[in-house]
């Protein structure tokens, strides 16, 4: 006979709350229910969470943390189905705990988060850096809150140039998102440096307005860096996501614009005092750099110069000699051309005794030149006579003389 197939208690409730465990749809879920019989024992709360069909048991523990709720309001718990082995019971142990107008509307916010995220809406790459020195500053803002006086007080304590304009728009209520929207689009194109959303503290409902989708994609859509300085430093917006920058309060996004001038002062004059010490240093430097490349120049130039008048001189001496060889040589040439014309001139010839003759205005070279009868003058140093050819004589042709009246 076979033995009988069972398991023990523990085993069985052992393998259900593993079965709990292990299903991952029974973790992190979202359940509406009306609250009954809550109790809160040291420190943990426990109560029914039923609708008009079913219930389920609930624990909150260390309920502090979380919304603790009355008996017969409407919660929306978020947590996770637990079986307890020890006893069988089956509950649903609470992480967090809304009502369920609010659970709903941060439901849908974070519905809508997850949405623009995954579009890139909150993305750091977007984001544009604010100027280190704005001149112009527009607040978006209400025109009768603290708010914009404390942004004027603060930015003042610090900077008396920054011009503060303030765009008065309404920040809470049914139609303040659209005002934000509308003037955000307006201030935009007008060449502000920065935007500055701001509104004081609230509570979440008060807040809402700056978590509107339209809102948001406003200020991802600007142009003008934008600082988001809404409610106090723990709220959060997705307003303070998707802009350039993230300010906890109004206070501190005024300290963000809010430049110091007396520091920039300050710091200008030290770097004046700092630059010109800096600038005698390099024109001393610059002083001696230029005192040695100048007496290194005039080194060289000297130099230069005894060498070019060295080779001058010896260019000159060469010069002269080839003057004085080329006069000399010319000078010779001239006393011989003064020889050769003082030979040829009629003068000298006279002057040694010899005549010329002339028969006319022609002067007689040969005697052939002479027929018997021709008038001729005889010229000499001391002067000139007349006569008459009786005859011509030819010794070396053989030609016979001519006589006057001969044949």
């Amino acid at each position: 006979m076979n033995a009988p197939r069972y398991l023990s208690v523990s085993i069985l409730n052992t393998y259900i709350h593993n079965v709990f465990v292990a299903e991952e749809l029974l973790h992190d879920i979202d359940v509406v229910g009306e609250v009954s019989g809550i109790s809160v024992v040291r420190g943990h709360a426990y109560f029914t969470l039923k609708d008009r069909d079913a219930q389920i048991a609930c624990n909150s523990f260390n309920c502090s943390k979380t919304y603790l709720p009355k008996n017969g309001e409407l919660i929306i718990v978020r947590g996770s189905v637990s079986y307890y082995g020890k006893n069988g019971k089956l509950s649903l142990n609470a992480d967090m705990i809304t009502p369920y107008g609010a659970g709903l509307l941060a439901l849908k916010l974070e519905e809508l988060k997850n949405k623009l995220a995954k579009e890139g809406i909150f993305d750091a790459s977007h984001k544009k850096p604010l100027p280190a020195y704005p001149s112009e500053v527009c607040v978006l803002t209400s025109t009768t809150g603290a708010v914009i006086r404390d942004i004027i007080t603060t930015v003042r304590r610090y900077n008396d140039i920054i011009d503060i304009n303030v765009y008065g728009v309404q920040v809470q209520g049914e139609n303040s998102a659209a005002s934000i929207v509308k003037a955000l689009e307006v201030t935009d194109k007008l060449g502000f440096d920065v935007i500055i959303i701001a509104r004081g503290g609230g509570s979440a409902e008060d807040l809402m307005p700056f978590n509107d989708e339209a809102l948001v994609r406003s200020v991802y859509a600007a142009k003008t860096p934008v600082i988001s300085a809404v409610g106090h430093e723990t709220d959060y917006t997705l307003c303070d996501l998707v802009a350039d920058v993230r300010a906890a309060t109004p206070t501190a996004a005024a300290e963000l614009v809010a430049y110091d001038l007396a520091e920039i002062k300050r710091y200008l004059a030290d770097f004046a005092v700092s630059a010109k010490r800096t600038l005698a240093e390099k024109v001393r430097q610059s002083s001696g750099r230029l005192s040695m490349t100048a007496a290194r120049m005039l080194s060289a130039a000297t130099a230069l110069a005894s060498a070019a008048n060295a080779s001058l001189g010896i260019a000159a001496g060469a010069m002269t000699s080839a003057v004085g060889s080329l006069y000399k040589a010319k000078f010779s040439k001239y006393e011989k051309s003064l020889l050769s014309l003082s030979a040829a001139n009629p003068v000298s010839i006279l002057e040694k005794g010899f005549f010329t003759v002339n028969k006319g205005e022609t002067r007689i070279k040969e005697v052939s030149e002479l027929s018997a009868g021709d008038k001729i003058t005889i010229n000499s140093k001391g002067g000139s006579a007349t006569a008459a050819v009786e005859s011509v004589k030819i010794n070396d042709a053989g030609i016979p003389a001519k006589t006057a009246g001969g044949k």
